[in-house]
């Protein structure tokens, strides 16, 4: 093989790699869910290459995009609706993989949405609070934009394209003037081709990594269906109202099936956090604010302190007052509400 066809035969095998990777791992991934905390899940961009970004770097990158976004949005400044919202993502925090702390902050927009920045920079919409029907719907939304910054998307994502930019300077010494131009082509394609098949590939993972954490976390991982089917089906009415999430989300059916596989895997626990009184608190204290009311009782006083659960079924019960239960697949699905 001639010294020119063998540059040319590397450029393609680098532009293979990086658009269609090769799968190196067996079975299912992240499967050891007992660790963690304690894993690393970053792994290779393209099962070759390391993340050219580094962890200071990343949080440094978060930390200047934040400044520049926050200067075009306006923030909720309510503190006990930052403190609830805080609390409830830091706590999905201490149980995901993450390596990096978490800033999270809370968007006055009636856009029903969540994003993530590199380096744990989290902003939660008003609007998916008040769309949510209970916290284990909110925290499925909030799990998955965590499982982002801890699988480091954003960073691999700049790392895919710099070796693709890389892949195209041989292109400039190989060939002649219409090999050139097809490598180039093929180079723009393929550009396109590696940040849509990644971004794929991280929405994928970043289900299966966020419905580890809400198990974890030991807060229904139903929740994260429940919300998408609902949204979904609420699409269909109101055509357009979710836009927002939709452009940032890619369609659920598959992402649905997925999540339940992922679920039916985990083993299922006792009990599942569903609700809290103190989430129906913050959304009743965000409407007051949306219509400056200062309701009586604004602050909770009188409100049911404890969170509602999920139960495993008994089947040896003789109390027939007990609630029924109803198993789902990995999850448990309660029939009312236990006294």
């Amino acid at each position: 093989m001639s010294e020119r066809a063998r540059k040319l035969a590397s450029v393609w095998l680098l532009i293979t790699l990086l658009v269609f990777p090769l799968p190196l791992h067996a079975g299912r991934k992240h499967a050891d869910v007992e660790n963690i905390g304690n894993r690393n899940i970053n792994g290779k961009v393209a099962w070759i290459f390391p993340n050219f970004v580094s962890l200071e770097k990343e949080i440094q990158i978060g930390a200047q995009y934040s400044q520049v976004l926050e200067q075009t949005l306006r923030l909720v400044e309510d503190p006990v609706v930052l403190e609830y919202i805080d609390d409830l993502g830091q706590k999905i925090v201490r149980h995901s993989d993450s390596k990096v702390p978490f800033t999270i902050k809370v968007v006055d927009t009636d856009e029903v949405n969540a994003f993530a920045l590199p380096g744990g920079y989290f902003y939660v919409n008003k609007g998916l609070i008040l769309e949510a029907e209970n916290e284990a719907e909110l925290a499925g939304v909030m799990a998955h934009e965590i499982a982002h910054v801890t699988a480091r998307h954003a960073t691999e994502r700049m790392t895919k394209q710099q070796l693709m930019q890389f892949a195209a300077l041989p292109a400039m010494f190989v060939g002649g003037y219409w090999t050139q131009q097809a490598i180039r082509t093929g180079m723009g394609m393929g550009m396109s081709l590696a940040v849509l098949g990644i971004t794929r590939k991280s929405e994928e993972e970043a289900d299966q990594l966020g419905t580890q954490y809400l198990w974890n976390t030991s807060i229904d991982p139903n929740g994260f269906v429940t919300f998408f089917e609902k949204l979904q089906a609420k699409e269909k009415n109101k055509p357009g109202k979710f836009a927002s999430f939709w452009r940032t989300h890619p369609p659920v059916e598959d992402r649905i099936a997925k999540v339940q596989q992922e679920s039916s895997y985990l083993t299922v626990k006792d009990e599942y956090l569903v609700s809290t009184s103190t989430f129906d608190q913050v959304k009743r204290r965000l409407i007051e604010i949306d219509n400056n009311i200062t309701a009586p009782g604004s602050q909770g006083e009188g409100a049911p302190k404890r969170p509602t659960l999920k139960r495993k079924t008994n089947r040896n019960s003789k109390d027939k007052d007990k609630p029924t239960l109803k198993k789902e697949g990995p999850t448990l699905k309660r029939a009312d509400e236990p006294d």
